[in-house]
């Protein structure tokens, strides 16, 4: 088996003409090094292309990491050629899809409290039990109107490429869900406006439109991440690697760990370490990392 061929591709994901150029003529010279013979190329956009390539596993490691040492310049992933269409799609929210972290946001706006944007930061590197850490949080909330949280969702931008991605999935029959550790009051809304099909997150006790400072039922945390994934993968009858969880903190791990592609955006460092890939450049990268060309994405 070691000196078996195997089929692979290689994703580049370029944001403009030079990167492209400079990452793509980068990739030809390590694949003469190499002798990767007769690699071809498919574009899938206008700065993105599929390079089909066979190797042996030992001569794939070492490849990669050759080519990985341009990943600051475009996203860039490679894989297997099988399976690289995925039946499900797990996203964390804050910082993920959109771009702010929403209790911050909260805190910034209505209350201006430095403990809470302390408190996430440690949650978000793994430096804090994240179920402690949102009890607290939760905490100094109470007292805020129901209706001055529903005004910031206004604030709040949902990132380039995202609606493409759940879109395009759930064109193609994929299970789109949005799995986050913020508050319903803010994800429901979130999610139903990006289209996911499933809306996971904790949720907030409101009493006479004022938040109690309490939360209801159980926290959802890294496990309850996790836990959620497998049973739509249990529901839906879909394989463990036909999964994609994307997420940027601690509280992602478990579920970028599990899933058949783990994708860290815009990640913090623990989760760059386990993810199968890091990207930051365009959300749409999710897609064309799958194979889908232009003409396939809504």
């Amino acid at each position: 088996m070691k000196n078996k061929n195997f089929p692979f591709v290689l994703t580049l994901v370029a944001i403009n003409k030079k990167t492209f150029e400079e990452c793509y003529l980068s990739i030809q010279k390590i694949f003469i090094e190499r002798v990767i013979s007769k690699p071809y190329s498919k574009k899938l956009s206008k700065y993105v292309v599929d390079i089909y390539f066979n190797c042996r596993p030992l001569e794939f490691n070492l490849i990669k990491r050759k080519i990985y040492l341009l990943k600051s310049k475009a996203d860039l992933l490679i894989q297997k050629v099988e399976n690289r269409k995925k039946h499900l799609i797990a996203c964390d929210m804050d910082m993920t899809i959109i771009n702010v972290e929403t209790i911050n946001l909260i805190n910034d706006t209505l209350l201006k409290n430095s403990k809470i944007s302390k408190i996430t930061e440690k949650a978000m590197n793994g430096n804090l039990n994240y179920k402690e850490s949102i009890i607290a949080r939760t905490k100094l909330l109470k007292g805020i109107n129901k209706s001055d949280i529903l005004d910031l969702i206004n604030k709040i931008k949902i990132n380039k490429g995202v609606k493409s991605v759940i879109k395009t999935m759930n064109n193609y029959k994929c299970h789109t869900m949005l799995i986050s550790g913020g508050y319903d009051i803010i994800a429901d809304t979130i999610g139903k406006k990006i289209g996911f099909k499933e809306i996971r997150c904790n949720s907030l006790e409101i009493i006479n439109n004022k938040l109690s400072g309490n939360l209801k039922n159980t926290i959802l945390d890294k496990k309850g991440k996790l836990d959620h994934i497998k049973n739509s993968v249990k529901k839906y009858n879909i394989k463990k690697k036909m999964t994609i969880a994307v997420g940027d903190g601690d509280n992602d791990l478990e579920m970028i760990k599990y899933a058949g592609l783990g994708v860290g955006w815009n990640a913090y460092p623990k989760v760059r370490k386990i993810a199968d890939v890091c990207i930051g450049l365009n959300f749409k990268s999710i897609l064309y990392f799958q194979g889908y060309c232009d003409k396939e994405i809504f």
